[in-house]
């Protein structure tokens, strides 16, 4: 039995013991059976369908339960592109007809738990609520264990070109946006039927990392920072609203006519319907232009910039825990950077931000040539030069502008506004792995979801890890219980910025004011 089929790992002894949880919606005919899993104590509903298989680029419409469903394994992914797909391999396919979700709860505690709800990354174009790093037992298991106890939830939405196709027509159709809007969707399926798995409606958290992250943002600054009741708070983890390429039709419309004309549309007069009826298998291939399709602004869901929203104010005011990981540029900086103007080509020509020649050259210029104080951070004087003679500065500007600076908006942001916010700078390394540099991109994840049984950032029997990896996650589940993760954790303010920085040997508070002259100027240009 493979391990990391945490789920099935209980099936066998529920089938055995013939204690499988069923629950009946209040006031309809529909039913769920569900999965115990004794070695947590713990019931699973898996690939439960929150919207039934939404025709192509048009947005999902919510499932109205009814009959009994057999929700004891994972339902289908979603199509996506690149390396996550690996890891859903005989675990879940690939298919539209994808738009589903889990619940994990403490079995035995029922009656209006807080909810959180996980929106995964992978840059919009991968990621599964099957993936095994994504698995909500133990994170579960530690809010039950620090006697705040939390319902798991985890969704899937639509990806790359499936759920973020845009271009003129697109735009003219309404259709934008459609992967944030199937989250959205799901989070209207847990408001309308959780409370009969025991959830609160009132009490939902929203959680993700990275593009699950952004898309917290999203939703925080949605129709214009309009309040649905959808959330009463929420985690963004390595992304906010702003930072990633919200490019317009200038952009995408090359894309889009590449499109049509692969599946031979382009001559069709209503090319977005043509590529509705493509068959599935040339339509995956022809949306395969590589990672160029992201969330937009469309005038509607997204109605302006993010940084014109959040300076405005337009953004729904609830509890916020965000941060980001000390080396975040090692995973976004560019390689074989040598000299200055190398740096200012490589930050024009990036499709993850957009700045002038002018504006590029005066941020490099914020940042030291000094190779001690360049990211990845606490490194000294060595240069990693093999990466090129300017990849630490380089590393620390592209670092800023991904994840730091936005972070570092949005938590002044929200809390002029009146919002508690709770920030945090993740800082463990990973251990005995000589590719990665620093503490980067993702490394934080394994240690939220307090996995063991995983491979890209080991917790194995390390104890001072584990410890880490419990202590995060039950900070995480008592925002979600609380709207604070405990007295340990202050508050961020306008008067005394401060994050939390989490780390193996001894996690501390530090004032929020590195960089401060060079983030300020990023926040005044990022859209």
């Amino acid at each position: 039995m493979k391990h990391h089929l945490l789920f099935l790992a209980g099936t066998a002894a529920a089938t055995t013991l013939k204690i499988d949880p069923i629950v009946q919606v209040p006031f309809t005919s529909a039913s769920y059976s569900g999965v115990y899993l004794p070695t947590f104590k713990q019931d699973a509903f898996l690939g439960i369908n929150f919207a039934p298989e939404p025709r192509r680029f048009t947005p999902a419409t919510l499932a109205t339960p009814s009959g009994h469903t057999d929700a004891k394994k994972y339902g289908n992914s979603c199509p996506a592109y690149g390396g996550d797909t690996d890891y859903i391999k005989g675990i879940s396919e690939m298919k539209e007809d994808c738009l589903n979700l889990n619940i994990v709860r403490p079995s035995g505690i029922h009656g209006n738990l807080p909810v959180m709800v996980w929106i995964y990354g992978g840059g919009w174009q991968m990621g599964s609520n099957a993936d095994p790093r994504y698995n909500l037992s133990y994170i579960v298991e530690q809010s039950v264990l620090s006697g705040k106890p939390v319902i798991g939830v985890s969704i899937n939405y639509r990806l790359a070109g499936f759920g973020f196709l845009y271009s003129q027509e697109v735009a003219n159709s309404g259709n934008t946006n459609l992967g944030l809007r199937d989250q959205r969707t799901a989070l209207q399926w847990i408001q309308k039927y959780i409370r009969s798995f025991g959830g609160d409606p009132r009490k939902v958290t929203i959680w993700g990392e990275s593009a699950g992250g952004y898309s917290v943002g999203n939703h925080l600054l949605a129709y214009g920072g309009k309040d649905e009741g959808l959330f009463r708070s929420a985690i963004l983890q390595s992304g906010t609203a702003v930072g990633p390429p919200v490019n317009d039709s200038r952009w995408y419309q090359p894309l889009y006519n590449k499109v049509t004309a692969a599946v031979g549309c382009s001559e069709a007069f209503d090319t977005l319907e043509c590529l509705r009826g493509i068959p599935y298998d040339a339509m995956y291939k022809a949306l395969n232009v590589g990672p160029e399709w992201f969330a937009t602004v469309d005038g509607d869901m997204i109605r302006s910039w993010p940084t014109t929203a959040e300076h405005a104010g337009k953004m729904v005011k609830v509890p916020l825990l965000l941060g980001s990981n000390t080396d975040e540029g090692t995973s976004f900086g560019s390689k074989g950077i040598n000299t200055d103007e190398q740096a200012v080509a490589a930050l024009i020509s990036s499709k993850r931000w957009l700045m002038t020649k002018s504006q590029a050259a005066h941020l490099w210029s914020l940042y030291s040539t000094n190779p001690a104080l360049g990211c990845p951070y606490g490194t000294g004087n060595a240069t990693f030069s093999e990466n090129g003679l300017q990849y630490k500065r380089y590393s620390s500007v592209s670092g800023d502008l991904s994840m730091d600076a936005p972070r570092r908006l949005l938590a002044e942001t929200a809390s002029g506004l009146g919002s508690p916010v709770f920030s945090y700078r993740f800082d463990a390394n990973l251990p005995n792995n000589t590719k990665a540099i620093g503490v980067g991109h993702f490394q934080d994840v394994p240690f939220v979801f307090s996995n063991p049984v995983q491979t890209f950032a080991p917790l194995g029997n390390d104890t001072a890890r584990l410890a880490l990896a419990h202590k995060m996650a039950r900070f995480w589940t008592a925002f979600a219980h609380d709207g604070n993760p405990g007295a340990e954790w202050p508050a961020y303010t306008k008067e005394k910025p401060q994050n939390m920085v989490l780390r193996t040997d001894k996690s501390y508070v530090e004032a929020d004011t590195y960089r401060v002259t060079a983030m300020k100027y990023i926040n005044s240009m990022l859209r």
